[in-house]
């Protein structure tokens, strides 16, 4: 009896070392806050399929893309910006990942994302650009995470007020209450 279920622990341990690569399962721990798909290598769902109601609705359609729930998001390294928001606002701290790590982390090539909000608003932005001018995914805002009636459940800031550089920056592309980045 001890030998046999030696063998099931070893052949589902083999079993998994070898599938486990080519599945990706995504270690997520609370709802999918964002999703990234387009020209990603490391994928960790498939297509956008009828039970996707809300893509479906927004005509968003992929073959693969990489999930993000909260805790994976913050796992990806969280840094702390100043910014107004609106411009000329007042100037709060936002925290969050690299728009760059979130990007790596779904192993993104392109030159060009296009970051949809939940109410059908989108951008379309220069990668290079937005990189350089520190693109960041917030979650929180003074130590808050939004909610989604609150620019949640993620919002792309930049340091606007620790940079000279993008004090004249308007808000056009500073896109709240994302749920889908494409990669191009």
């Amino acid at each position: 009896m001890f030998a046999l279920r030696r063998i099931l622990v070893l052949a589902t341990v083999g079993a998994s070392l070898i599938a486990g690569p080519l599945l990706a399962e995504p270690q997520l721990r609370g709802p999918v806050l964002l999703t990234v798909s387009g020209n990603i290598s490391k994928p960790s769902r498939g297509a956008v399929g009828e039970g996707d109601k809300f893509f479906l609705y927004n005509d968003v359609a992929f073959q693969q893309a990489a999930e993000f729930d909260f805790a994976a998001l913050l796992g990806l390294g969280v840094i702390t910006i100043r910014a107004d928001f609106p411009m000329g606002g007042r100037v709060y701290e936002f925290e969050g990942p690299l728009l760059a790590d979130v990007l790596a982390a779904a192993g993104a090539n392109g030159s060009t994302v296009t970051v949809k909000a939940l109410d059908g608003y989108k951008v379309d932005l220069d990668l290079e650009e937005a990189v350089a001018n520190g693109a960041v995914i917030a979650l929180k805002r003074d130590g808050r995470p939004f909610s989604i009636g609150d620019y949640g459940p993620t919002h792309l800031v930049f340091p606007r007020a620790e940079r000279a550089d993008l004090a004249d920056m308007n808000d056009d592309t500073w896109i709240y209450s994302i749920y889908y980045i494409e990669v191009e």
